[in-house]
């Protein structure tokens, strides 16, 4: 298949979303990155991550990465739908004039076809509310469409963090230039070649990494938000496979070390709000951090096989052993 040919004639690099989707479920992973079939659905909650990130750690790039629509946004099935519309034809003047692409999208994702007719579902579809917002769609080009409410949402969890002493020290945002021998860096793309697999390597964006000439050390923070309280993010990590992020960026931590000639103690915290709106940073101890790595180069090892073999029809314990139950 010449899919599978192209994707293979280049090097792949894993990150941890493609890396966690692969030991879920191989013939995702094999859909997504190599057949292309990908989710043009942006869920609402990834879009308010990304907007604390950014408004807590590069204000200064709002501009660039978002726009803020008057009125309240449409729902994500909805902006999904128009955002492929607006991909698809970006010179479009009306959203009506391509209904049958309309149609056939939402045939696709399954979206009012419960409607008897394709009359029902265009007026469904094309309201002034959704016409506004694929004005501001089409406008906006790259820019994440948001609402105020939204804005204001996300700019509340910031403020909280914020107000965290122990959070501002942590992600050093009142670093000055007094404070010699740290270095911090936001929102930092590492990407590394690994030896010992057929894959090139990985990648991931840390979002925060502080690197003190004075202690020797090396802190990964990452930002969380959960959906469940602050006391069951351990249940989090362990379903949701943070722990897989935390050793991968580890990784990558020291292959970035490596790369600048020093040898420093990593460190790592999880900086987190819940859905109370309570905040808190959540250490990782040395010893858990070593276990999350070997686990981690465990997991490689079990993509190693998968990428080698080709072979992404069951997942990995499956496909080397039968599974007696």
């Amino acid at each position: 298949m010449q899919q599978i040919d192209e994707f293979y004639s280049k090097d792949f690099y894993f990150s941890y979303s493609g890396l966690n989707k692969l030991i879920f479920s191989p013939t995702l992973f094999f859909n997504h990155y190599i057949l292309g079939q990908r989710e043009d659905k942006v869920e609402a909650y990834m879009i308010e991550g990304r907007l604390i990130h950014c408004l807590l750690l590069q204000p200064e790039e709002f501009s660039s990465q978002f726009v803020v629509a008057m009125d309240k946004l449409p729902s994500d099935n909805v902006r999904s739908i128009i955002d492929r519309i607006v991909r698809m034809h970006p010179n479009l003047e009306k959203l009506d004039t391509v209904q049958n692409d309309i149609l056939q999208i939402m045939t696709e994702v399954n979206y009012l076809q419960t409607l008897k007719t394709d009359e029902q579902r265009i007026a469904k579809l094309i309201t002034p509310e959704n016409v506004n917002y694929f004005e501001f769609a089409k406008n906006a080009k790259s820019l994440t469409v948001i609402d105020q409410s939204t804005l204001n949402k996300a700019s509340e969890v910031v403020q909280l963090f914020k107000n965290n002493n122990e959070i501002i020290d942590v992600l050093k945002l009142n670093l000055t230039e007094f404070d010699l021998g740290v270095e911090v860096q936001y929102e930092l793309p590492l990407q590394y070649k690994l030896k010992d697999y057929q894959f090139a390597g990985i990648k991931g964006i840390l979002d925060c990494l502080v690197t003190n000439h004075n202690d020797k050390t090396l802190t990964i923070n990452d930002l969380k938000t959960t959906s469940k309280s602050l006391l069951d993010f351990n249940e989090s990590v362990d379903y949701y496979n943070y722990w897989l992020q935390a050793g991968m960026y580890v990784l990558l931590a020291r292959e970035y070390m490596k790369e600048k000639g020093f040898s420093y103690e990593i460190n790592f915290n999880f900086v987190v709000v819940d859905k109370y709106n309570q905040v808190y940073c959540f250490p990782v101890s040395s010893m858990t951090l070593k276990d999350w790595e070997q686990r981690t180069k465990a997991t490689l090892k079990m993509a190693d096989y998968h990428y080698t073999n080709r072979r992404y029809d069951l997942p990995y314990r499956l496909a080397i052993s039968k599974c007696v139950l």
